[in-house]
């Protein structure tokens, strides 16, 4: 069982008049439109969410949609200031209407379909900005992303670097332009003015008269590996499989979501699918099957076929049960909010948006060893986990376990007043030796084989093709070392089964503790093509070295990013 523990939440009151418009679509590619853009064939709804009632800040969410010539979506790149603006767009982005599709009437040019890639934005404007009234604050129209060319990709080569949302005083003269940027370093000034020219806002009001103020805005950093090529055309479906809710879950009463992550090859194939961010690990397997039997006429740049890289989220749910079913997570309050130290007091929790399962420390499980740990944290104003704690643990291993996996939990942030804010957070997870989330009939497989046959277990070096993981993810910096250990080392060894997955990863060395155990759980998301000696699939042994840099993005070693 999954338990959060979080302290008591004060009721956000209701506030009115706060409104949410859509702006009218556009071009991304002004100089070259073609005569009729894409129109929905359902108007967008988008409702203020609730956790974000007292807010008095304005947000906005942008959407850049690729619309084939057919009418279908086949890319969506949005970006938020608050995640929780995107909540109902991205379902129906993934789930579609009553018959599974998002489906616009195409663009045209000169009465026949094209391709388009179209923007819109969706703003939130706050009750001081209304639309009516003698007095007002200035009032958003439109906004973009503001793309950063320092701002490099990750050296895994397989995501770009997460949004950063930068916080500016802005002056709207009497025209509604922007007149200047401050509060922020000269340098990101000058980058955030030169995107600001083309938004649109409507200038304040004092006595129904127009004005100039200044307004408190938030700009979406982006890097420049998210913006499209005019050049590029998007891998087209032509089989689409809808994901099969697993039968072994319906009696869980669960609900799954998983952003996948995969290349759509020159010949329209889908390889390296892996799950970069999941509700409920449950799923994962289904999805990464469901997008695996997808085919696609490549996309091209300069009309030549290329790899592209794509991310889509795979919703499950049960449509008779309400909500779609439950995450499977127990949620406990405990405490009060006026005990918490002011900086961490919110009015909304932070929610979860990606949890990994911990890995079973190898030890405990070989010895079918059970317990249960806790684990306290910080949710900090990017949702990011920050400063560790072990408040419980029947074995240390275990609570250490848990902090590794607890380190790469995502979430919206905590928000107070409206804003997000640090929040306190607890974990607690049950370490069961029968529980088949933790511990596979995979494992328990090779768990016996290690005991009875360990010369059943191939050698590295022994074979065909060296030995080199198609997807890695990087450990992270344990978040529990205090900020003078700025340096550390491990060892692990695993073993990659038949199909190329990592198995009963273990410590062999470190130079704490936490070190490896931050390994052992990035290792257990990595995936090899299948090892093989003389043409035949087997079982083989491998030991990774990581080094740990805290400066550093992403530790290194052996065939790790």
């Amino acid at each position: 069982m999954l338990r959060i523990l979080l302290p008591a939440l004060a009721i956000a009151a209701r506030l009115g008049a706060q409104d949410v418009t859509v702006s009218p679509s556009i071009s991304v590619y002004a100089d070259d439109q073609p005569d009729q853009l894409p129109v929905s064939k359902r108007a967008l709804h988008p409702e203020y969410p609730d956790e974000l009632r007292k807010s008095q800040d304005l947000g906005y969410a942008t959407e850049q949609i690729f619309v084939d010539d057919r009418g279908r979506v086949l890319s969506v790149s949005h970006h938020s200031t608050i995640a929780s603006y995107l909540h109902d767009l991205s379902r129906m982005e993934a789930n579609g209407d009553e018959k599974g599709n998002w489906d616009f009437t195409p663009a045209r040019r000169a009465g026949k379909p094209v391709n388009s890639l179209i923007h819109f934005c969706i703003i939130f404007n706050p009750h001081s900005a209304g639309s009516s009234g003698p007095d007002a604050t200035p009032r958003l129209l439109d906004a973009k992303t503001v793309v950063d060319p320092e701002r490099a990709t990750k050296d895994d080569g397989q995501s770009n670097p997460e949004d950063l949302v930068v916080w500016a005083t802005v002056s709207i003269g009497e025209n509604g332009q922007p007149e200047g940027v401050r509060g922020v370093p000269d340098a990101t000034a000058r980058l955030l003015e030169g995107s600001v020219k083309d938004w649109r806002f409507a200038p304040a009001r004092h006595a129904g008269q127009p004005v100039e103020q200044d307004v408190r805005v938030p700009f979406i950093v982006v890097a420049p590996g998210n913006s499209i090529k005019k050049d590029q055309t998007f891998p087209h479906v032509i089989k689409q499989y809808r994901p099969v809710y697993p039968v072994s879950m319906r009696r869980s009463g669960m609900r799954g979501e998983v952003l996948v992550d995969f290349i759509v090859n020159i010949e329209g194939r889908v390889i390296r699918p892996h799950v970069i961010r999941s509700l409920n690990p449950a799923f994962d397997e289904p999805a990464i099957d469901s997008v695996s039997r997808w085919v696609f006429e490549p996309g091209t740049v300069n009309g030549i076929p290329v790899y592209t890289h794509m991310k889509v989220p795979i919703i499950f749910t049960l449509y008779d049960t309400p909500g779609g079913g439950g995450d499977g997570l127990e949620v406990r309050k405990k405490g009060a909010q006026s005990k918490m130290p002011e900086a961490v007091r919110v009015d909304v929790a932070p929610k979860m948006i990606g949890i990994v399962y911990p890995v079973y420390p190898y030890e405990l499980l070989r010895d079918y060893v059970d317990g249960l740990a806790q684990v306290s944290y910080v949710v900090d104003q990017q949702g990011r986990v920050t400063l560790s704690h072990v408040r419980k643990a029947d074995k240390p291993e275990f609570g250490l376990a848990l902090q590794a996996a607890v380190d790469r939990f995502e979430y919206e942030p905590g928000l107070k007043g409206g804003r997000p804010n640090d929040a306190i957070m607890g974990f607690e997870q049950e370490f069961d030796t029968s529980n088949t989330d933790l511990v596979t009939i995979a494992d328990e497989r090779l768990l016996r084989l290690e005991r009875k046959h360990p010369e059943k277990i191939g050698n590295a070096g022994a074979l065909d093709t060296p030995l080199k993981a198609e997807i890695t993810r990087s450990p992270i910096f344990p978040r529990s070392l205090p900020a003078q250990v700025t340096r550390g080392d491990t060892v692990v060894e695993f073993l990659v089964d038949e199909d190329g997955r990592p198995r009963l990863p273990r410590i062999v060395s470190a130079s704490d503790p936490a070190f490896g155990y931050s390994a052992v759980q990035a290792i257990a998301l990595w995936r090899f093509p299948p090892p093989r000696i003389k043409g035949d699939p087997v079982v083989v042994r491998v030991r990774e070295p990581f080094t740990f840099d805290r400066a550093s993005p992403a530790p290194s070693g052996g065939t790790a990013p």
